[in-house]
């Protein structure tokens, strides 16, 4: 056994890597302990690889249609292989800048399997050969893997989820997307681009059902206007396989009738589990809620003092970013400092075109929690950026309460959505109220000043906007 090390963290994601290098950093002896590739599923299967094919999808939609900007390009057409390799070149330069980030800061990577021995002892296994690691604090960082529905058929031949998407070696003809939240909305998004025809079903009443209502309508029909059929408030009944080789989506739609949906492969795009088996958490009696996930207090400890748990495997957000925030926050607490998690302020972004940001309370939740409420929109085609871009579709949806004016959500829809949303978060975090934002300057021509122009409404004072008929 090795002399006891500060601190080993299971898992070298967007959790893991930052916590070990957060927690390097504090000098503390860290080491990680990863199975597969560094990076985790956001930099190999997830964030990173989607992200690269939605930069391809957007750019050949805009080539298609560059005529509408006075510049001509004729036989536009795709290259998959070449989108591919694109892919996996911006994959590998992440991956391996994870691993320079990690030897630059001294923290060894033990490449193999992990399970906890006790609530001090890891033993680690690769290529057959065990070994046993002792350390004063663990950290769980092996996130979530996709889930399958108890759905017939939903195990078959070209049922395939996030994962078996992107080891597709063409474009299908044709796609049943199952979920209609970030996952299935974006690879929705992906397929059409690229040709496929695509047909969308979400079982809750909007696209997007845990962001505002508002924003999952507009992206539902922004995707009929684009040719994606989408079915809200509908269900997968089961998987057929019919006699011409094709797939069989049986739906229930809202209205009660069935109808039969064919398409080269269906795409399940609708939850992840915790990451959790053959960890070992029996042996350490980390406690788990009904759903496998670890529980954890608000400096990311679990119920064994010394053993700390971070993103996916939490169940809070199942978003990256939320994980490298929580890793830092977990390794500055297992080195003794004070801090806490504020899940008030954690941005969320689908990549769909156009882009979806959200932060804080929707309008449903705010009236919820029995705030009253003072709600402003702008839409971007009363945008002279968005409209020299090209871009107006969309809009900005400001959330505060009456009393003080306190920001309490901000909801964007269009482009550039996911750079936009920063100020949002940052103005809940500082307790921000309408009139601050109102009276902040934002640039001529941006898109930033439809944030300024959606407070002035929620304010009762647009200026870009008509004045409301009396």
């Amino acid at each position: 056994m090795d002399d006891e090390l500060d601190l080993v963290v299971i898992g070298a994601g967007p959790g893991g890597y930052v916590a070990a290098i957060r927690a390097a950093q504090l000098g503390m002896r860290a080491t990680v302990v990863e199975r597969d590739e560094l990076g985790g599923v956001c930099l190999n299967r997830g964030c990173i690889p989607t992200k690269a094919m939605l930069r391809s999808a957007d750019l050949f939609t805009t080539m298609q249609h560059a005529s509408d900007y006075g510049v001509l390009a004729d036989n536009v057409r795709l290259d998959y292989e070449a989108v591919v390799k694109r892919r996996e070149k911006v994959v590998k330069q992440l991956t391996g800048g994870v691993g320079s980030l990690l030897q630059g800061n001294n923290v060894p990577v033990i490449i193999g399997t992990a399970r906890l021995d006790g609530r001090s002892i890891v033993v680690t296994a690769a290529d057959g050969q065990q070994q046993t690691v002792a350390a004063r604090n663990i950290m769980l960082a092996t996130g979530s893997v996709p889930a399958t529905p108890p759905i017939p058929g939903a195990d078959g031949a070209r049922v395939i989820d996030s994962d078996g998407a992107l080891l597709l070696d063409h474009v299908p003809a044709s796609v049943l997307v199952i979920g209609g939240g970030a996952v299935g909305s974006e690879w929705a998004n992906i397929f059409h681009s690229f040709g496929a025809s695509v047909t969308l079903v979400e079982m809750l009443p909007t696209l997007l059902p845990v962001e505002d209502e508002d924003m999952g309508k507009m992206l539902a029909r922004s995707f009929s206007r684009r040719g994606i059929s989408v079915h809200t408030g509908a269900k997968l009944l089961e998987i057929l396989d019919a006699d011409d080789g094709q797939k069989l989506g049986v739906i229930e739609l809202k209205d009660g009738q069935q109808t039969r949906v064919p398409a080269e492969y269906v795409m399940i795009g609708i939850g992840r589990r915790p990451n959790t088996a053959g960890l070992g958490l029996e042996s350490a009696g980390v406690m788990t809620d009904r759903r496998g996930f670890v529980e954890v207090d608000n400096q990311l400890r679990t119920n064994v003092p010394n053993i700390a748990a971070i993103g996916d495997l939490t169940g809070k957000q199942l978003l990256a970013h939320l994980a490298s925030h929580q890793g830092v926050v977990a390794a500055e607490n297992l080195a003794g400092h004070e801090k806490a998690m504020d899940y008030r302020v954690v941005p969320s972004c689908t990549f769909t075109h156009p882009e979806v940001a959200t932060v804080g309370l929707s309008e449903v939740a705010a009236r919820d929690a029995g705030y009253d409420v003072r709600v402003g929109t702008f839409p971007f085609q009363a945008s002279g950026r968005a409209m020299t871009y090209g871009e107006t579709e969309g809009m900005v949806k400001v959330v505060s309460e009456s009393k003080y004016g306190e920001l309490l959500g901000m909801h964007i829809i269009g482009a550039n959505a996911s750079d936009l949303i920063h100020e949002a978060a940052l103005g809940i975090r500082l307790e921000a109220t309408l009139d601050d934002l109102a009276d902040t300057i934002h640039a001529h021509p941006s898109l930033a000043e439809s944030i300024h122009e959606a407070t002035l409404a929620a304010c009762g004072s647009p200026i870009h906007l008509p004045p409301r008929r009396r």
